[in-house]
This record gives structure tokens, sequence and C-alpha cells, in this order.
């Protein structure tokens, strides 16, 4: 069947989709078409060509056992066409344990800076155990391409298995050689044998006792045996690197700029090699040259001013310079990058990130940035998005875990953030400059707001110890702490925090009114001769947050409003996130002024939105209030409540010597004609051991008018009133003296 040209490029193209979607079995009709109607593309169509002998080198791929023999030949024929792609070497390279080595020095000639057919080249080296040249191989990617992490495993794959030859052979091995591959491995068991080797100089051997403390110390001795020791003999630029490094990789950018000299311009080879030999010979030139060493030196220092000293122009200077030598630099453009958003210079920082992406930034860097510009715009679903994204790429880290435990902290899902608070908290080291003391300050919050002020504490210390005394993140804790401890009603301990951070100017100012009450309100407490008083003039009079009708609600009470103050109170409480605390402090206030309106208005909201913190206090308040505005009826009914509700309290611990609580209920029980009761609660008043005269002559009195002819009962309710020295008016003592006779008569004559 004769098929036109277009007809062709399309069974061609059917075929690709076929391939693609391993439906290898509808193929062979299509082949067989293709091949049939080849002559109608010609020599005119090189570009036609070029699309079947694609099919077919990757056709051949799909056979367990590939004919690299025939695959090569499709190679060829796509080359006499002048139609070879980068990619058709990257695809018959990516077969290097058959490929021939003429192709990879074809492919690597025409492609100098294609990782992907170097990383091929570096493993048809390493199968064949030609350790050396794969070495160059891959250091040669990674001048070119610093972030191919790929790369950089397989350089310490190959590096350790050309050090295990060395070390295994029984030829004796060059003693840098071996000092070169154990460093580049950190093989500590081969560095502390070089440590005893004769052959190696001073300064070489210093390398070695620095890289097996760095593996086996703390990095706090680290620092200490620099300062000591290091920092004042003579080093290798090697072995600067490593301490330098190191620095980085613990976040002690403190040490960098000791560490470090300033970096030599680099020597660039040319790039006019004929044949694969001189490309060899560039290949290693290009490595000795000092061009990504130089670019890391000018990261490291740029790094050290960024995150240690916030020197902006270090920044600039080694921003400069760094990308001078390399434009290009994903890691220097990270650095860009940071530096602009951290001046708010969001659309540049945006950039140059992608930039950076563009260029090799590894995807992990790449999603953390997006992490933080979500976090930035407050996108925070944003965020747990591209945190799952990178967590699906990379194992999780420190910092990752925080900006998702921020975002769900900030959407209020408080036990998924505690979670991954816990969590990291737990799994991680915690260095200083780390998220540590952020992630212990969410965790403090969230702890505040479930009421565990036991973990609050342990969190608020863990997160001081991270700061020196006089940081303003050491103030910022202690200050939330001067919150937290007056809502805890701890006001002593809370005056503590509150005058020391006053004393050195930290205090912040939203908690001045807090610090102003407690000495107002507690007389024990010493005022500073410094601290002013509050007048009305301290009202906020356009009040919008909780902090607002918190200090409103204070100073009003400071200046014996109470109504104002126990409304504000109130209105802080709707936005508190302890609405309690704040409603009990505004009941509080109420009943010093005598509010007993507002106090009902204020326990009925405790009792309808927060019942779960009722106690004693507010329901005998509420039932004491409603009594005293003679709601008998609700008053009883609430205090019978509090019977059942604390007996314990109410039984037990309630002040003998005058149970007002029983009082209120006797009163409440007469007012109610409930006579039962009304008797009950007399009875109980007069199980004292010095009862009352007035509750004596209450019991006189209902006797007389519910047992009048309990004769006894009336004789010794009298009786009682003189054993106890109250005496009697004429009256009473006539009607005792005919009492008795009576007595007498009926039961004695």
């Amino acid at each position: 069947m004769s098929l036109t040209r277009q007809e062709v490029l399309q069974h061609v193209e059917k075929a690709h989709a076929l391939l693609k979607a391993k439906r290898y079995a509808e193929l062979n009709p299509i082949i067989t078409a293709i091949q049939d109607n080849l002559d109608i593309l010609g020599f005119k169509y090189p570009k036609d060509n070029a699309r079947y002998y694609r099919f077919f080198m990757l056709y051949i791929g799909v056979f367990e056992k590939v004919n690299m023999e025939v695959m090569h030949s499709y190679l060829e024929a796509i080359e006499q066409i002048g139609q070879a792609l980068a990619s058709d070497y990257e695809y018959i390279c990516s077969y290097y344990k058959t490929c021939p080595e003429s192709v990879y020095e074809k492919a690597l000639q025409s492609y100098p800076y294609n990782e992907a057919l170097h990383i091929h080249y570096a493993l048809k080296l390493q199968i064949e155990k030609r350790y050396t040249e794969a070495i160059t191989v891959l250091k040669y990617v990674l001048e070119c391409y610093p972030a191919t992490t790929e790369a950089r495993f397989l350089l310490w794959e190959i590096e350790t298995a050309q050090l295990d030859e060395l070390v295994t052979s029984s030829e004796e091995a060059d003693c840098y050689e071996l000092l070169d591959l154990a460093s580049a491995t950190h093989n500590l068991g081969v560095l502390k044998g070089l440590q005893l080797d004769t052959r190696l100089d001073k300064k070489s051997k210093q390398l070695t006792y620095i890289q097996i403390a760095i593996w086996e110390n703390r990095s706090v001795e680290i620092i200490e045996q620099w300062n000591s020791e290091w920092k004042s003999v003579e080093l290798t630029d090697l072995t600067r690197n490593v301490l330098a490094d190191y620095a980085k990789a613990f976040m002690i950018y403190e040490l960098v700029p000791q560490i470090l000299k300033a970096p030599q311009q680099p020597q660039f080879p040319q790039t006019d090699f004929s044949n694969f030999s001189e490309y060899k010979v560039y290949m290693k030139a290009l490595i000795n040259s000092g061009w990504q060493l130089a670019q890391h030196h000018y990261l490291l220092l740029g790094n050290a001013a960024y995150f240690y000293s916030n020197n902006k122009n270090a920044i600039e200077i080694c921003l400069k310079r760094g990308l001078a030598l390399n434009e290009k630099n994903p890691l220097l453009l990270n650095l860009k990058a940071m530096t602009l958003k951290s001046g708010n210079k969001n659309q540049e920082a945006g950039a140059t990130y992608h930039e950076a992406f563009r260029n090799g930034l590894s995807m992990d860097n790449y999603l953390l940035y997006l992490i933080e510009l979500n976090n930035r715009i407050e996108s925070y679903q944003g965020v747990l998005d591209t945190v799952k994204q990178f967590h699906i790429r990379h194992t999780p880290t420190l910092k990752s875990l925080f900006f998702k435990a921020r975002a769900l902290f900030k959407m209020q899902r408080d036990d998924e953030a505690l979670e991954i608070l816990n969590e990291a908290l737990q799994d991680f080291p915690l260095h200083s400059r780390s998220y540590a003391p952020w992630m212990y300050h969410y965790r403090m919050v969230i702890n505040k707001r479930k009421r565990n002020y036991t973990q609050y504490f342990i969190d608020q210390q863990a997160e001081i110890n991270y700061y020196v005394d006089g940081d303003d993140d050491y103030f910022n804790t202690t200050n939330l702490a001067v919150e937290t401890i007056f809502e805890q009603g701890e006001y002593e301990e809370c005056y503590k925090y509150a005058i020391y951070n006053h004393e050195q100017g930290k205090l912040a100012e939203e908690l001045y009114p807090i610090f102003q009450w407690i000495c107002f309100y507690d007389f024990l407490l010493e005022k500073p001769e410094n601290l002013q008083d509050v007048t009305e003039a301290n009202i906020n009079q356009e009040p919008e947050s909780f902090e607002d009708f918190r200090n409103n609600g204070l100073i009003y009470w400071m200046i014996d409003d109470h109504t104002a103050a126990a409304e504000s109170l109130m209105t802080a409480a709707s936005k508190a996130i302890n609405k309690a605390i704040y409603l009990k402090l505004a009941l509080n206030c109420a009943k010093e002024g005598f509010k007993n309106s507002l106090c009902l208005t204020i326990c009925e909201t405790i009792r309808k939105e927060v019942p779960e913190a009722r106690e004693f206090n507010t329901d005998y308040t509420y039932a004491f209030i409603l009594n005293d505005e003679h709601r008998h009826k609700e008053a009883y009914e609430a205090l019978l409540g509090v019977l059942k509700s604390y007996p314990e309290r109410t039984f037990f611990e309630f002040p003998k010597d005058y149970n007002y609580l029983l009082h209120i209920l006797k009163n409440n029980a007469k007012e109610l004609e409930d006579m039962s009761g009304y008797n009950k609660y007399i009875s109980m008043l007069l199980s004292r051991e010095n009862p009352i005269e007035n509750q004596l002559r209450e019991q006189q009195a209902l006797a007389k008018s519910q047992s009048e002819e309990d004769l006894f009962l009336q004789h010794n309710l009298m009786e009682n009133l003189t054993r106890l020295n109250f005496e009697l008016s004429t009256e009473e003592q006539e009607e005792l003296k005919k009492m008795k006779m009576r007595i007498k008569a009926s039961h004695f004559a």
C-alpha cells in the first residue's frame, strides 16, 4: 500500500504514541507500512528521516537485550544527515554497559556542558573500574553544576571504591592520594591510620586531626578547638575549606570569616580542544582553575554576613564578585533572592528565585522558597500544599516542619500543629540559629490556649535558653510571660517579670496597664517611683483589639469606674483566647463596685458561654447576688445547686463562725414559705458550739408557731439563751417561769 509523505509522518507519530503507551503488539503493521514507504522521504527531508531513525532507536531499547550495533547504526544515520541532537546521544549513552567509547568521545566534545552525558560516561568508567577518569569527569560536572546531587552521590561512591582498592592493594599507596580520598569520603578508619603515617607533612597531618575531631566531637568543642588551637596554626586551603563547610553545615557562621581567606582569581583554560585527549586536559584544567571554589567561598562568606553579622555591605560585595564569576550560579542567586526578600523586595526576590531554579537550584530549595513566599503573603493553605510536595521529594527538615506547624497554627488547627511541633522538637538537633526557638514559642502559645500551663512554662524556659539576656527575643518571650502569669492570677510572680522588663526599658507598651494594675491591686507590691499613675487620659477612646479592651478595663478599674471597667473586660473576654479568665476578672471588678445587676449579667454569661469555667466562687457569687436582689426562688435554687455541686467546700471548708451560706439558705426558705427547709437550716446553724442569739430566738419563734404544745422544746431553747448569757426580758423571764410550773404540774406532780 502506497502512502504519501504526510501519511508516513502520521504513521511515525502514531508509532511514537503506541511505543510511549507500551502497546507493542500494535506496532508491527505500522512499522512495516513505514518501511515499505520510506523512499518517499528521501534525502530532501532530513528532519523527517531523523524522526523515523529516532523512533527506531527508542524501539530497539524496548527489548530486554538491546542490539547496540543496530542502535548505533541509527545514530550514525542521524549524524550523516546532520540532525544529531544532545538527546540522541543521551539516549544511546544511557546504555553505558554496551555503548561504545567512541560515542561518548564524540558526544562530550559536542556537548561539553551536558551533565547527563558526563554522568553516563562516569557510570561506564565505573563499571570498567577506571576510577581516576570517572572522578575527573564527575568533578568536572560539579565544577559546572555544583547543585547536581546525582553527580555528588556517584562521586562519593566511586571515590570510596578507589579508596578501598588502594587500601586492599598489596602495593604501597600514595599517602596524599589516600588523604584526598579519605577526606572526600569521610573515612575515619583511613584518616586515623594516616595520623601515624610519617610520609605526610605537618599541615596534611593537621587535616587528619581536624577531620576526625569534626566527626567525633560536638560543635561546641570544635569552636573551642578553633579558638584555642587551630586558629593560630598554618592550615592548608583544603583544611580551611573543610572547616568552613563544617561551620556552614552547623550554622556557626561567626567562624566562616575567620577561617576563609579571600579566594584567588580563577585561571580559566582555553576551550580550543580538537580531540578527546585535549578535552580531558581541558576538564582537568577547569577542575583546578578555582572557578567553582571561588564562587563557593563567596557563597560561604555571603551566607555568614546574611545569617550572622547582617553586614549588608559584605553581602553585596560577595554577590557582586561571585556572580561576576558565574552570573548563573544558582546558590548565589538564591542568596541574592533571600537578601532581596529580607529587604521586602518581594517581586524582585521572586524573579531571582525563579532564575536560580532555571539555572539548577534544586527542587528542594525552590520548594522551600515557595513555602516562605506563601507564608509571607499569608497563604497558609499554599504553605501546606507546598510542604506536602517538598516532603514527597525530601525527608522532612526542621524548616519544613516549622512552616507546616506555623500554617496549621495560623489556621487555628492547634491539635495538628502541636503534633508536628512535638515531632520536630523531639527528632531534630535544635541549634540556636535554627527554627527551634520559634517552634518552642508556637508550642508555648498553643499550650497557653489549652491552659496546659505546666508545659507552657517548660517551653518558655526552653525558648529563653536560646537567647542572651538583653536580646529583643529574650524580652519578647518574657513579655508574653507577663501576660500569661497575669491571667493565672499569680500577681507576685507576674510582678517579678514586669518590673525587670520595666527597669530594662523593655516592657511592652501594651503591658503597662497590667503592671500598673498589679501595683494598684496588691498594695504589698512596691510601685516603682518612675511608674506613673493612670488617669482618664490613658483610656483608649477607640478600642478595637483584645488588648485595647483589656487595658481599658484595668485603667477604669484603677480610677474607680467599676461599671466601665467590667464592661470593657467583658468585651475583652469576647475577643480573648481564654474567655473565662477575663469574665471572672470582670466579675471581681463588678463585685468590688457593688454592681449587682452587672454581676448577674457576667455570671449568666459564664454559665451560658463557658460553663466549663464555673466553680464555687462564680456559682456562690451568683446565688449571693440573687439573694441581695430579693430574687428568692432563683437564689434558693442556685444555693441548692452550690450545695450539690461543691459538697466538700460547702459542708467542710465553709467558715464555721458564721456560715453565711446556711444563713441565706434559711432566709430564702422562709421567704418561699418552705418551713421544712427553714427549720432544717435553723437546726444546722444551731449545731455549732456557740450559736448566735438571733438564730436561737428564730428557732424559739418557730417552735411556738409550729409546736405550741411541745413545752420541753420551748423550755430548752429559752434555757439555752440563759446558759449562753443572753439577757432575757422581764416578759421572757416570766414566760420561762410559767413554763417550768406547767412542766412540773403535768409531768412531775
